[in-house]
């Protein structure tokens, strides 16, 4: 019930060809550049809700995002994150 949904456009679009929805999937975050720090978890146990079609067009770009379920807090601190860092999956 405390479910919040968060789009994420990923680091390797690539990926999104990997996933279903129902999938769990972990959230990593890229260190800022020039940084020496290792990915950091930015949310753990997320659930793919749904994964956006590839653009029918040759030139469609990289605009597919994947839809993941977390709770409310949890969603939010991972929505503000992804304003500033980039990101990927690890998938269960």
């Amino acid at each position: 019930p405390d479910a919040r949904i968060v789009p994420l456009h990923l680091a390797d679009a690539a990926v999104l060809d990997l996933l279903r929805s129902g999938d769990v999937v972990d959230v990593l975050g890229a260190p800022s550049a020039g940084s020496d720090a290792a990915p950091r978890l930015l949310a753990a146990n997320a659930i793919v809700v749904l994964v956006s079609a590839k653009p029918k067009t040759a030139g469609g770009g990289n605009d597919r995002v994947v839809l993941v379920a977390l709770p409310g807090a949890a969603a939010n601190a991972l929505a503000g994150a992804t304003l500033v860092q980039s990101v990927t999956l690890t998938i269960h």
